[in-house]
């Protein structure tokens, strides 16, 4: 509602990532469609390498987490907020899950930038 404010963000709930070989996700917020520039982008990511291809086996670990940061520079207005899970710079891609058999919640808060 306020020109001079930042959001909070906050995701809390199950992330999961599953590969066979070295795999990388990112899940990230993004605003109105684009990234948050600043500060920073309001992300998490989760790296693995410990499946066996030789054995056929994956790692399938649910993890709770959270992912939480502060955007400034949003428009006054309506705003549509999103998460979304991307890939790690070259790294391969595995099979990402969010919110598996359990809860998640996104919490959004204006915040003022000076009081």
């Amino acid at each position: 509602q306020r020109a001079d404010s930042a959001l909070r963000v906050l995701f809390s709930g199950s992330l999961r990532l599953k590969c066979k070989t070295a795999c990388c996700q990112r899940w990230y917020f993004t605003f109105n469609g684009a990234e948050c520039a600043a500060p920073l982008p309001i992300e998490s990511i989760i790296y693995l390498d410990q499946g066996s291809p030789e054995f056929n086996s994956t790692i399938n670990i649910h993890r709770t987490t959270s992912v939480e940061g502060l955007c400034e520079g949003v428009r006054k207005g309506l705003v549509d907020v999103a998460i979304w899970v991307g890939t790690c710079g070259d790294y391969l891609h595995g099979d990402a899950s969010t919110g598996w058999n359990s809860v998640s919640r996104v919490i959004i808060e204006e915040l003022p930038l000076s009081s």
